[in-house]
């Protein structure tokens, strides 16, 4: 989950998920960085007191390099992160909400004939989201159309089967609204991104969230990348010849980036100049916030993402739940962190750091325990 900012639709889910008293809810979080390679509109702390008063439990930070990834590796960060505290069943929202379906897509993504077709559209000058499409319905022979959350939502099975792992899932339907839509309607539940371009451009969306995101939204400094740009602008004009060493510049997309840079007055221009068939505005958003945050291609491979995160992170619990604390300790096989001031793993250090850059345009700072309600 992102949160981002906490929304009707989130509500709505939350209420969906809690069949008895006894639910423990745990939410995995993104930081201040989100998957679509953006600043989130609030911080994480902030979030997470927003999902503790609407509901959740306990929310538990995702660390910024599973964070601000492909769905892949952010699936299975939040997943082995939900295996390690015992979770029984995983719930997320789709557009289909065709469990049996995105089951069986998941089953045969990694696949030689799956694969074989992926990268043939590739060839062919396709998108990797294209191919993907492309490929699902070539193998199930009829139009399959999937959205965002399908997407995220077959990586999380793919994910619980290549684990291994005794593990539920259930689909939640997304309703009124998609991940991407711009606009906000009059009915209730809008997607985060209508929210946020909604506040960016001071416009009403009392509707769509509940009194305490409107109370918190209105009390504290917002995020969008055009604060950053400034920042963003002078890592690439420094960096020049050391762009490549950052993690995501590949196949010498540093020279598109340099072009760009000086003919661009703002994020939106920039990112729309470097769109193209092979770099969605995804990828693109991820590998600028990477640079901005001067993450490194060396830094990245010490770190064994694909071993799994090293800590668990607690950022916020309802203190009805603190004895759960104490048994996720007991079941985790990785340590539980509830004061980051007494650790010292790689992951932490790097989340430390993009989160003062993330703060340098309101001059806040990172909190070092959790936060309890």
């Amino acid at each position: 989950m992102e949160y981002n900012p906490f929304h009707n639709g989130h509500l709505y889910h939350l209420k969906q998920i809690k069949q008895n008293e006894d639910d423990c809810i745990i939410a995995v979080m993104s930081g201040n960085f989100s998957q679509r390679g953006e600043p989130t509109i609030i911080d994480k702390h902030l979030r997470t007191k927003l999902a503790l008063t609407a509901g959740v439990d306990i929310v538990i930070e995702l660390p910024y390099l599973y964070a601000v990834s492909h769905a892949d590796l952010f699936s299975f960060g939040a997943i082995s992160i939900l295996n390690n505290c015992g979770v029984s069943e995983i719930v997320f929202g789709s557009e289909t909400n065709d469990i049996n379906l995105l089951s069986a897509i998941a089953s045969i993504i990694d696949k030689p004939e799956f694969q074989e077709e992926v990268a043939l559209n590739m060839q062919l000058g396709k998108s990797f989201p294209e191919s993907n499409s492309i490929a699902i319905q070539k193998i199930f022979n009829h139009d399959i159309t999937l959205d965002a959350n399908d997407i995220l939502a077959i990586q999380y099975i793919r994910q619980i089967k290549k684990l291994d792992l005794a593990m539920n899932y259930r689909s939640i339907k997304r309703i009124h609204n998609k991940y991407h839509d711009k606009e906000i309607r009059e009915i209730g539940i809008a997607s985060a991104t209508s929210i946020r371009e909604a506040l960016k451009n001071k416009h009403q969306i009392s509707h769509t969230i509940p009194n305490y995101t409107i109370e918190t939204l209105s009390k504290h400094p917002l995020h969008f990348w055009d604060y950053y740009f400034p920042f963003l602008k002078y890592q690439i004009v420094s960096q020049n010849k050391k762009l490549s060493s950052i993690h995501d510049v590949n196949e010498g997309i540093e020279y598109a980036l340099l072009e760009y840079i000086k003919k661009s007055d703002n994020f939106s221009s920039f990112v729309s100049n470097l769109i193209s068939k092979r770099y969605t505005r995804g990828r693109i958003q991820r590998m600028l916030t990477h640079i901005l945050n001067n993450v490194t291609k060396m830094e990245v491979e010490k770190l064994s993402l694909f071993s799994g995160p090293q800590y668990i992170r607690i950022l916020g619990f309802n203190k009805e739940k603190s004895n759960v604390i104490k048994d996720l300790k007991a079941i985790s096989k990785i340590p539980i962190i509830t004061n980051i001031t007494k650790i010292n793993y790689p992951l932490v250090e790097l989340d430390l750091r993009v989160s003062s850059i993330y703060h340098l345009t309101d001059n806040l700072q990172e909190q070092k325990i959790p936060i309890i309600i």
